[in-house]
């Protein structure tokens, strides 16, 4: 890894701006959620595991969960000069790994994404690109310099959202 590059692991996040490199890999039904400040070039990334906090875990782990992971990626990026009127999201992961589960309720992976896009509306923060569901790891690379999202599956084509 350069001197440029973040890897964020699961239940971790960062505020970085141009001009970092921000990866993770083994994403399953975690979803990373991304917010991008495309005149200044801050961004902030989740490495997202459930939908939502309750009182006992909030404070302690904030990017675990959807709801404190959003609110303490925006902290962090008006903190460093970030506007949230020029702000856009992505979102990448929320597989559903394991065939054995029940389609017919929404797997974990779902309820993540769900949960983000429903926190990103209430925020007025445009989903710009997404990458979601399915049956496959993803790991990804979001450039600060340019906001491009460069997504990688096993026996996939490279995506960039």
């Amino acid at each position: 890894m350069g001197p440029n590059e973040i890897e964020v692991k699961m239940g971790e996040g960062v505020v970085a701006r141009a001009p970092h490199v921000v990866s993770c890999v083994g994403l399953g039904s975690c979803v990373v959620a991304i917010l991008y400040d495309v005149r200044r070039r801050i961004g902030g990334l989740a490495h997202i595991m459930l939908p939502e906090s309750d009182s006992r875990n909030r404070h302690a782990t904030p990017y675990r969960y959807a709801d404190t992971a959003i609110a303490t990626l925006l902290e962090g990026m008006k903190s460093r000069g970030a506007i949230p009127e020029d702000m856009v999201a992505k979102m990448v992961g929320g597989a559903r790994m394991f065939s054995s589960c029940s389609h017919s309720s929404a797997g974990i992976g779902e309820q993540n994404a769900m949960s983000i896009k429903h926190i990103l509306n209430t925020e007025g923060i445009p989903l710009v690109g997404e990458d979601t569901g399915g049956h496959h790891g993803r790991e990804i690379e979001f450039h600060l310099v340019s906001g491009k999202l460069i997504v990688r599956a096993i026996g996939k084509r490279d995506r960039e959202i």
